[in-house]
């Protein structure tokens, strides 16, 4: 749980600041290491920033492009592959944090099931 209210408020902070953002999420051990690719909305600019979370080393921008996001893609994704060679475990966590706090914020929502989580009951007989 204090996970994802971190999660939701780094979300909520960063949300501002940048529009348009791809982030992992690297463990090793007990480690805990944040790759992310920030970049304002409509904007050609971007940046490729890392975090050591747990061990609490400021955030370092490692690549940055004025004008080709497709740069900071490439290389966050080139050093995501360089972690995961080195042992580490990484995950893109950003896709499914999204849809929870918009969930919640529906109370109507909030009180069904998720549509893919609801069993298919057939009303009448499937023909083959």
């Amino acid at each position: 749980m204090n996970f994802i209210l971190r999660c939701i408020a780094i979300a909520v902070m960063v949300a501002p600041v940048s529009a348009l953002a791809n982030t992992w999420n690297c463990t090793h051990n007990k480690l805990i290491r944040t790759v992310s690719i920030e970049s304002e909305a409509g904007s050609t600019a971007c940046a490729v920033n890392y975090t050591k979370e747990t061990e609490g080393v400021p955030m370092k921008t490692l690549w940055n492009a004025a004008n080709d996001t497709a740069y900071c893609q490439e290389k966050a994704e080139a050093f995501i592959a360089k972690l995961t060679s080195w042992g580490w475990n990484c995950t893109a966590p950003e896709a499914s944090p999204v849809s929870a706090p918009e969930a919640a914020s529906d109370p109507a929502a909030a009180s069904e099931a998720p549509a893919e989580a609801k069993p298919a009951t057939p009303t009448a007989p499937v023909m083959q």
